[in-house]
């Protein structure tokens, strides 16, 4: 528990005054064991202890006025966020039924009362450190799944995500009848930029369109980097024509405020093309692209800098709302 170690926490669950008393004095003999110490004369106030405070260990007495130990652990175990807080139960000499009983719901270990000091601290050295062990595990799993789900330079979605999130909200749109609209977005003139200006300036160019984005999309919105300089925005439950008012602020928003970089300030465009599900006729994870991106080629092939909407979902969503109309 030496050098970078994790700040620790305890919470002592006993309506005895003096057993949390010595307990904590056991525990504080070995400096630097734990950071902070919580104290609770009964399951109630134990719980509310556990809501309010980041708690690593829990050392709870069976028997307890109101609320004991056995519905302490129940209540601990059937909320997510404290499931794996391990918990050692203290029991009285011989009580094995109860020994017992604890382990079966959940505790992590027991310790019998009275308890030998000795004991106390080696039982509660290796559940702290199974447990701090355990969150090392944790936080290194959620960073793994964040870096196979981002994009390394922009720090936005990558292509297999947004593949991912396709699949789901197709399947969305098919089966509640909502709407789903995608854009496909171009760097202009992306090669010259570099050339001109080189690779480092490009690198900073991409980051900061993704900021531009961001800042012109919901938070439910999928941003991801398509490939080199293309993007993708996945907008669920948005019609055709709010996509292309999205877009259409997208495109301002990068054209109309130059990028500083460095000494340099360097007018950057895109071109944008949309598309979005239709039953039976756009519904699929390639029809989608496949649709916005020759809606995008038809943006660069009119001369860059501006938004152009799928011709086959315009003219479904026309034929649509015409037979509504009959």
């Amino acid at each position: 528990m030496n050098g970078d170690k994790q700040t620790a926490s305890i919470l002592i669950v006993d309506d005895s005054e003096t057993i949390r008393a010595k307990i904590k004095k056991v525990l504080l003999s070995e400096k630097g064991l734990f950071d902070f110490f919580y104290e609770a004369e009964n399951g109630i106030d134990g719980y509310k202890k556990l809501l309010e405070h980041k708690i690593d260990l829990i050392l709870c007495d069976v028997v307890m006025p109101q609320i004991d130990g056995f519905k302490l652990l129940l209540m601990v175990k059937g909320r997510p966020e404290l499931k794996d807080i391990p918990i050692i139960m203290l029991t009285a000499e011989g009580d094995q039924e109860k020994k017992n009983l604890g382990l079966q719901k959940g505790a992590s270990d027991y310790l019998t009362k009275p308890f030998d000091d000795f004991e106390l601290l080696a039982r509660v050295r290796l559940h702290l450190k199974l447990k701090l062990l355990q969150d090392e595990l944790m936080e290194a799993n959620k960073r793994l799944t964040f870096l196979s789900i981002t994009d390394s330079l922009t720090q936005v979605y990558n292509r297999r995500y947004l593949m991912k999130m396709m699949v789901n909200e197709i399947s969305r749109s098919k089966r509640y009848r909502s709407d789903l609209s995608f854009l496909l977005l171009d760097i202009d003139n992306f090669k010259v930029l570099n050339d001109t200006y080189g690779h480092q300036t490009g690198d900073q160019v991409l980051i900061d369109i993704c900021i531009r984005i961001s800042r012109s999309i919901r938070s439910t919105d999928i941003l991801a980097r398509y490939g080199g300089e293309e993007f993708a925005v996945l907008l669920p439950q948005v019609p055709l024509a709010g996509a292309e008012k999205v877009a259409e602020k997208i495109r301002k928003e990068v054209a109309e405020k130059p990028f500083q970089i460095n000494e340099e300030k360097i007018d950057v465009t895109l071109s944008c093309g949309i598309s979005c599900f239709i039953e039976n006729k756009v519904d699929t994870i390639d029809t989608v692209i496949m649709e916005a991106d020759r809606a995008l080629y038809e943006s660069k092939r009119s001369g860059k800098n501006r938004v152009t909407v799928s011709k086959d979902c315009l003219e479904s969503i026309t034929v649509h709302e015409d037979e509504a109309e009959k």
